[in-house]
Order: C-alpha cells, then structure tokens, then sequence
C-alpha cells in the first residue's frame, strides 16, 4: 500500500498529513481538497494524540463526505440557504439577538431549547459542527457553514473540562436553516438520516491518486473509480 509510505514521515513529525494543496477525490462531482482533510487531522490531533496520522485521514474522510454529498445531491437549495444565512450573519453582526433570530429562524426540529442550544461532548455532531464547536472562541459567532443538513451559524457559550481533552465539552446554540427537502420528510415522518444514507450508497466516489484508492471506507468502495492523476480538477497532483 501506497498510503502509509506516503504519509510514515508525517506521522512522526506532526507536518500536515498532504503537503501539496490538491483535490484528493471527489462525491458526485463535489471535491474533498487537501486542505479540508489537513485541518481536520489537526483537529483530531488535539486530543487524539496516540493515533496515526492514517488513520485520523481516513476519519476526517468519512466525516466530510455526507457534507459533500448533500450539497451535490440538492444544490439549487443549498445555493438559497447560503444567500439566507448570510444575511442572518450580518443581522448577528449589527446586534440583534441570537436568541430571538433563532426562534424566528431556525428550522432545527431536534432542539431542545428554543435557542438552538446543546450540550455535548467532541465528535458527537456532524461536520463541521463538531470542530467550530470547539475552536470558536466562546461567546463568538461563527462564520456561516453548511453540513449534511443545512446551513448554520453557531455559539459557543461555555467549555466543560474534564481530566482529558478528549473529554472536553461544550454548551453551543445554533442556528439551522435546513434543506427543504429534509424538512419536507421530517413533515412527512420519514426519516432524514435514511434518505441521507440512501443517496450516499448511490453516490459516485472518484479518486484522483492511486496511492489513495483505500481512503474511503470499505462499504464504499464498490462505488470508487480512480481517475488520472493528468486529470485531476486542481493543483499539482504529487508531493
């Protein structure tokens, strides 16, 4: 295998897992850069110290791909969910009240408070809430973001410490604007993370290094073609 020789000397010195920018594969047409995976990785190193850089790559992979895909599956909504969260943004930005913008707003059916507000430990939410969550500075709003289910804009209130940092929690409050697909299903009581599930088993997986072809996860591979590296989307394609 390819993958753990290229990245043996990373993992020893804590360089970024790729060091040449570059689309390392693609969902549907939405491409997972190098950068999106670097930053991911040092998150993870943060608190998951002990592991190797493979395998935190493998789980930043994983992570990102029901976020692209979702935008590749619906991106007319997600092109209207932007331009709307960005002017909530700027509504934030001039003074109004979280609270009171999320009430009126957000579209989060799970909430427990009005506000958008939770408790949780890392990598109990999607991505990228997880890793804003904890690297937002607290009582900041964060720039808007999309996951695999809307658009967003969240606060941290407060961080729990605990004896690790793995153990780390915080008390964040979001705003959700959320695909009106999925709010559609939520309307008609089926079930969001199957519809999600579904078009993911559905997806078109390219990748554009050989040395790669085993990023994905295994129950994915099936749906992976690798393409040349002469006609990869951007950037230089060998470090």
């Amino acid at each position: 295998m390819l993958l753990p020789l290229l990245l043996s000397l990373c993992q020893q010195s804590h360089a970024p897992a790729f060091n040449i920018p570059r689309v390392l594969l693609s969902i549907n047409g939405q491409h997972i850069h190098s950068d999106e995976v670097n930053e991911m990785v040092d998150y993870y190193r943060t608190y998951r110290s002990q592991e190797s850089t493979q395998s935190l790559i493998l789980k930043a992979v994983a992570t990102i791909i029901p976020q692209k895909l979702m935008l590749s599956v619906l991106p007319a909504e997600a092109v209207v969910l932007k331009e709307e969260i960005e002017q909530l943004h700027l509504k934030l930005s001039s003074g109004e009240s979280f609270e009171q913008l999320a009430k009126q707003y957000s579209q989060d059916s799970e909430a427990p408070t009005a506000d958008g507000r939770y408790t949780f430990a890392r990598e109990r939410t999607v991505y990228p809430f997880d890793i804003y969550s904890f690297t937002v500075k607290v009582n900041d709003y964060s720039a808007p973001f999309v996951t695999k289910y809307g658009y967003h804009i969240l606060q941290p209130l407060r961080f729990i410490h605990d004896d690790t940092k793995a153990d780390l929690q915080v008390e964040v409050r979001h705003i959700l604007l959320m695909y009106p697909t999925m709010i559609a299903l939520e309307k008609s009581e089926e079930d969001v993370r199957e519809y999600i599930e579904n078009k993911l088993q559905q997806a078109k997986i390219v990748v554009y290094e050989i040395g790669l072809k085993n990023i994905v996860a295994h129950d994915l591979r099936d749906q992976l073609t690798l393409s040349s590296l002469l006609v990869a989307p951007s950037g230089p394609t060998v470090d």
